[in-house]
């Protein structure tokens, strides 16, 4: 088996620092993919992006080719990953003209190399098995169509599904979903000795809630692990993972605990963020680390004893977060309309060439809890959201752009319930689940500004912040840190306020709606997540 890379480069649109267009993303991809020794940074994969994204299909074949020229071989020296759109979420045609640029981009490089470059691909928003067997089947098709029409030709089943794992309900049935795609390999004769599979940090979080999200992805490791030992196969797990903590906390700083609490994974995603907003110089750092990590991986996952009450948690964290969060939706996607928009996306609109989230369904948590009357309160609540639902990133910006963090987001009430019903105990065993929680509170405490928000939430939804940001402080024991940076971070955002109550429409005799205004806001969001370390 070839050996995995422990860092995966993206493009996702999490930086401050620069637009990234789709003419310098192959320059962009090199650059992560060469090594340090030759000025790149070292990273061992790309994931070059389709999903909701405007690249256009013949990247994978100049990043290819690019990287022959630079004496690198891909798919043996270093990886490239693609991420097709999920056929549910996006037009047909965008998954099917996606895996026509793989199977461009693996002709042209055997010309070259007489190694095939693309040996698997990403497919978001897997929910069942049902959805990775669909896909790989589409993919033998385009395969057969290649086959048909040139000269060099490859094996059905040479291009494998990476199901990535987005909704809580799909990662807690990680193994199912496992055991779905295995069975259908296995049928037709392909022996299967390793499966990669990838784990969101970001959608879990806006769906959920930040603890959510990480116990779901612990929880995740576990089981696949499991799975992968009793099939005899090789698991191994990608984390997909911003810098912000709500998106995962992937930095220098917090490595050690970042790595903590995701034991296990196998390769990380290192994202625009970490790589334009913190520099080369950490991120070389970061991956370096990660290669010594994985390089000694004894993995060790919560045993499935812990398996009900981590199920508990999740529901009890994923109520309060859910009960403010459509409380708060509309304001904040007026505010996410302004984030700056750092890659080439399709539009968020539901057009014909459209890119959409839907909020959760939380019948599907409750009939996963046991505690009858959690599993009512779950059930209960019937989330009208008449507006789209941002990405995570936009999301994540917008609340610190109104001086709200979302890591907060029913973290307070959570642990509230949690003594009450568990006592110490139950917090205790939380933390070591989520070992990480305090460092990851600690961060976002820093720019919390409640101040900001007076007037522009109403005073209940705010007030339901505030009980979580108290008691989150209070119950875990958050010092307040400050430095000059986070004290200029905080001038900023008082003087955001103004523009933002403007453009929400509570006063209209501020501001006109000139695109020098405009261009001020901008600039002040950019000059903020640059503080932070993250657009979003």
């Amino acid at each position: 088996m070839r050996n995995l890379p422990t860092s995966i480069a993206t493009q996702h649109p999490d930086n401050s620092s620069k637009y990234v267009t789709v003419q310098f993303e192959p320059e962009e991809a090199i650059h992560c993919l060469l090594d340090q020794e030759n000025g790149g940074l070292g990273i061992g994969e790309i994931m070059v992006d389709f999903e909701g994204k405007l690249t256009p299909y013949h990247q994978t074949s100049q990043i290819a080719l690019g990287l022959i020229h630079q004496g690198l071989v891909p798919g043996r020296d270093v990886f490239i990953t693609p991420r097709i759109p999920n056929a549910k979420k996006e037009p047909i045609f965008r998954q099917i003209m996606s895996v026509m640029s793989l199977i461009e981009t693996n002709i042209l490089a055997f010309e070259h190399t007489s190694e095939q470059s693309i040996h698997e691909t990403i497919v978001p928003m897997i929910e069942n098995g049902k959805d990775v067997i669909q896909t790989h089947e589409r993919i033998n098709s385009v395969i057969e169509l290649g086959n048909k029409n040139y000269r060099i030709q490859f094996p059905l089943d040479s291009i494998l599904v990476i199901p990535l794992l987005e909704s809580i309900h799909a990662l807690i049935h990680v193994d199912s979903i496992l055991d779905e795609y295995y069975h259908h390999l296995t049928s037709k004769g392909k022996s299967v000795d390793r499966l990669r599979v990838m784990f969101a940090r970001s959608d879990s979080a806006l769906s959920n809630g930040l603890v959510p999200s990480v116990l779901s992805v612990v929880m995740a490791i576990g089981k696949a692990y499991r799975w992968g030992e009793v099939h005899g196969v090789d698991v191994a797990p990608i984390l997909g993972c911003g810098s912000l903590p709500f998106r995962g906390h992937l930095t220098q700083e917090n490595l050690e605990g970042f790595l903590k609490t995701y034991r296990g994974v196998r390769t990380v995603s290192i994202q625009s963020g970490l790589r334009y907003d913190h520099g080369d110089d950490k991120t070389k750092a970061v991956v370096n680390r990660l290669d010594e990590y994985v390089g000694a991986l004894d993995v060790a996952f919560p045993d499935t004893g812990n398996e009900p009450m981590l199920m508990e948690f999740i529901g009890i964290f994923t109520k309060y977060y859910v009960l403010t969060f459509v409380e708060i939706i509309d304001v904040v996607n007026v505010v996410a309309n302004y984030i700056p928009k750092n890659r080439d996306r399709l539009s968020g609109a539901k057009t014909g060439l459209s890119y959409t989230r839907e909020i959760i369904d939380l019948r599907e948590l409750a009939a996963l809890v046991k505690d009858p009357t959690l599993k009512t309160e779950l059930e209960n609540i019937q989330p009208d959201v008449q507006t789209t639902i941002p990405r995570a990133i936009s999301f994540t910006s917008a609340m610190y752009t109104i001086g709200l963090p979302p890591e907060f987001i029913g973290v307070g009430r959570g642990i509230q319930e949690v003594l009450e019903k568990y006592g110490n105990e139950g917090l205790q065993r939380l933390l070591a689940f989520y070992p990480s929680l305090k460092s990851d509170l600690t961060f976002a405490r820093k720019f919390v500004n409640l101040s900001t928000s007076l007037d522009i939430l109403d005073e209940k939804t705010r007030n339901d912040y505030i009980t979580d940001y108290e008691l989150a402080c209070a119950y875990l024991g958050l010092n307040e840190e400050s430095d000059e940076d986070v004290r200029f971070y905080h001038t900023l955002l008082s003087a955001t306020r103004p523009i933002l109550l403007h453009i929400l429409s509570k006063q209209r005799d501020l501001f006109d709606d000139s695109s020098e205004e405009k261009k001020i806001f901008n600039e002040w969001i950019c000059k903020m997540a640059k503080i932070r370390g993250s657009l979003g």
